[in-house]
């Protein structure tokens, strides 16, 4: 079977994935965000000239179309849940446990303003919704890199006990090297560190202009998506 054949095989199994949809649509969605606002800064453009109009357009076709595939998804952290009790590390499991949660959460409360946006259902106060779905989003990724930094320190109590333990070595370049090595946690970490100002730009704790958050949410979404593709590069429960 020639290459080519089996490129396409594992492209055409990807995508037929929902994850995999997924993740290509938000590199499509963060990288739209930026190049709207590339052509509006650095080209001078005005709202109306039509490559911004195009980004602008395609960011909100691809945020809506991953919310209508997360329709009925919070059902889905239930059983990652009930997986983390039977991981044998008992900090990373309660971690798991506690990430699945504010998933479940996070897709809960973005169904529910899905339904009120199309008028299914009518909420109250929907800016408040919002606000409880970025905070649960900055918690879930807060647990997210408190996983990786145990993960981090894990790795660097191994490290010195084999090659990286030499006389010359400073401590920081072994940590450095041993971190650089373990390709899992540095493309977990970067993502994950890239996401968590999305949520604090949204909460108004830090102030990104919608370009950098474009720059960072596309940065998260390749490396996502990459993990998705080669599981080698997915840290291990």
């Amino acid at each position: 079977m020639s290459c080519s054949k089996i490129c396409l095989d594992e492209v055409i199994r990807f995508t037929s994935r929902t994850a995999g949809r997924d993740k290509i649509y938000r590199t499509v969605q963060y990288a739209s965000r930026f190049l709207a606002w590339y052509y509006i800064k650095k080209r001078r453009a005005v709202n109306g000239e039509r490559p911004v109009e195009i980004f602008q357009n395609l960011e909100s076709v691809m945020s809506l179309t991953r919310k209508g595939m997360r329709l009925g998804r919070f059902v889905d952290y239930v059983n990652s849940v009930l997986d983390s009790f039977h991981i044998r590390n008992k900090r990373i499991g309660t971690l798991f446990g506690l990430i699945a949660v504010c998933q479940g959460l996070f897709m809960l409360f973005d169904n529910l303003l899905l339904l009120h946006r199309f008028k299914i259902i009518y909420l109250n106060y929907p800016q408040r919704l919002q606000q409880y779905l970025n905070q649960v989003w900055l918690l879930w990724l807060s647990l997210a890199l408190t996983r990786d930094y145990y993960e981090i320190q894990a790795s660097f109590a191994v490290g010195q006990h084999h090659q990286f333990q030499q006389k010359h070595d400073t401590s920081l370049i072994r940590r450095a090297h041993i971190f650089w090595a373990n390709r899992p946690l540095v493309i977990d970490t970067v993502k994950n560190l890239c996401d968590l100002y999305i949520p604090l730009s949204n909460l108004s704790i830090v102030h990104l202009h919608s370009g950098l958050q474009g720059f960072a949410g596309t940065i998260s979404s390749v490396l996502g998506l990459l993990q998705l593709w080669d599981k080698s590069y997915q840290l291990p429960a």
